[in-house]
């Protein structure tokens, strides 16, 4: 087969007349068979292709499942998976030691839902509701006058007669103009989702409101890890994301140094730590990043503050954190804490000079995590999971009474099959059989970093070729365009001293074989595997 991209819209226009049901299927069967061929080869993305659903899935295909609202809620649209979903919930909120079984009497109790999207959704979910708690806004219920409902239905005019939540600004502090001015943090190694919701959202990043108004408490290069390059410093000298080390993961000292600068000034901070970055699949050390920021904010009475607001002309003052730290494990969450088990087990051990880095709820400090748990299970269709803790709840929109169900989700529909998929992974696969699926993955990551480093050797060619500890990912020297196409290959350029790289990688997901790492090393190994990016 000629690997190249010759599909086009145009090989599927929609005439007014509709297609015929014979050429329909010649069209899907082409799709299908490309589709097909593609898999052989898949390893530049973070999908499991290793899909066994369709005996129980395909009988809810000519189904509208819809999980509309709070997943805790049954809710009037009865063609729902919401005890599905809240047994997944369970679950996963046992794996990652957060408070079980739900309990909307207890503030320390879980809450979450499955998301109709990937990790993006959730990490929207996160900062929208961040924004509005560390922003001061409290939630206050209050019923509609019964007097003006009746005055309104005598003239003609619908009110509806129930509960609703209003969201309040509490009044910003007079010793403190920057009290509910929340800042974020994130690192140059995060997904562009986080970027995308600050903006939608409009939550200030230290970068923008440091730049703008201070001079930048690093100095460069002294304060620096090794590999920062300068074109990552953006107007007077700031970083304009908080630098990662070398592998990935969040730089802790600069992390420290630029929320303490903040937090001095009376900012409350927002910080999304990755576990499993999207292109080199490091690890935050999410429990040292929070044992050092905790003095820091305890010093400046930001580890819990009190809110002021007034209700029924009464003063009235909750106590809240002054910061949100929130957990993108887009991969890592799903199959992660399956190593940590695995390690427990000894059926693993850690490289050398490595700590497992630990980030669930265990850590007291942790508000929100969410995963792309589509990635790991492997699915037809792309879902993850939200989780937070009860008391965190702050963005809670009307309660409709149309839907029947409080509308505690980002979104309004949501997709029902989700669930089902997970719930049917989960009872086809025990504990035990999904840690033997992680420490496969693992020893495919290690096969494929070692026949990589071998090919390095044998080349006159400098293949960069790097893995994170513990990543199922290997990035290595950006190959040709054939390549790239055959592979599915994801791609990216940096700077590393100043020095600009292109970089692909690779992901040994559930479906990876050693046969696929051989034959794509082949294909590198040929004359012309690397032409473009030493001509470029």
């Amino acid at each position: 087969m000629e690997y190249k991209e010759d599909r086009e819209c145009n090989d599927f226009n929609l005439p007014p007349e509709g297609i015929s049901a014979d050429k329909r299927n010649k069209i899907f069967m082409n799709q299908l068979e490309f589709f097909k061929e593609q898999k052989k080869n898949f390893l530049g993305y973070q999908v499991n292709q290793c899909i066994n659903h369709e005996e129980i899935i395909k009988q809810f295909f000519n189904l509208h499942i819809n999980n509309v609202g709070d997943p805790f809620e049954k809710g009037n649209m009865t063609i729902n998976s919401k005890p599905m979903e809240q047994a997944v919930l369970d679950y996963y909120a046992k794996l990652l030691n957060a408070t079980t079984p739900y309990d909307p009497n207890n503030g320390e109790s879980y809450w979450g839902y499955t998301l109709s999207m990937g990790s993006t959704q959730g990490n929207f979910s996160a900062i929208f509701n961040a924004r509005d708690y560390l922003g001061g806004k409290v939630l206050l219920k209050y019923e509609e006058d019964k007097r003006v409902i009746k005055l309104n239905s005598r003239n003609s005019k619908c009110t509806r007669l129930t509960e609703n939540l209003v969201c309040y600004q509490a009044e910003i502090p007079k010793n403190n103009r920057n009290a509910y001015t929340p800042v974020a943090f994130y690192s140059q190694d995060t997904h562009y989702s986080i970027f995308k919701a600050t903006r939608v959202l409009n939550f200030q990043t230290f970068y923008e409101l440091g730049s703008a108004n201070y001079e930048c408490p690093l100095n460069y290069p002294d304060d620096y890890p090794d590999g920062f390059s300068q074109n990552h410093l953006g107007e007077n000298n700031w970083p304009i994301k908080v630098p990662s080390n070398r592998d990935g993961s969040i730089n802790i000292p600069i992390l420290v140094k630029l929320v303490e600068f903040f937090v001095k000034k009376g900012h409350p901070i927002y910080i999304c730590f990755n576990y499993g970055t999207t292109f080199k699949g490091a690890y935050d050390n999410v429990q040292e990043a929070v044992n050092a920021l905790v003095p820091i904010l305890k010093e400046n009475n930001m580890y819990e503050r009190e809110i002021t607001y007034i209700q029924n002309n009464e003063i009235k003052k909750i106590k809240r954190n002054g910061f949100w730290f929130h957990v993108d494990g887009a991969l890592g969450v799903a199959y992660m804490p399956l190593i940590e088990k695995a390690i427990e087990k000894g059926l693993i051990t850690l490289p050398e000079n490595y700590k497992f880095p630990y980030f669930d709820f265990r850590i007291p400090e942790i508000h929100s995590i969410v995963m792309s748990i589509y990635k790991w299970i492997g699915s037809p269709i792309s879902f993850g999971l939200f989780m937070t803790k009860i008391k965190h709840q702050i963005s809670i929109p009307r309660d409709p009474m149309y839907i029947g169900s409080p509308e505690t989700a980002f979104s309004g529909s949501r997709n029902g099959l989700a669930p089902i998929i997970l719930w049917n992974f989960l009872a086809k696969h025990s504990e035990e059989e999904q840690i033997r699926m992680a420490l496969h993955t693992e020893m495919l990551a290690q096969y494929a970093e070692s026949k990589l480093k071998e090919l390095q050797q044998k080349s006159n060619i400098d293949l960069w070729v790097e893995r994170s500890p513990l990543a199922l990912t290997i990035r290595f020297r950006k190959p040709n365009k054939s390549i790239i196409f055959k592979y599915s290959l994801s791609c990216e350029t940096t700077y590393v001293n100043d020095e600009q790289r292109s970089y692909a990688h690779i992901f040994t997901m559930g479906h990876v074989s050693q046969d696929l790492i051989d034959r794509l090393v082949n294909d590198l190994n040929k004359p012309d595997a690397f032409v473009e990016s030493l001509e470029g």
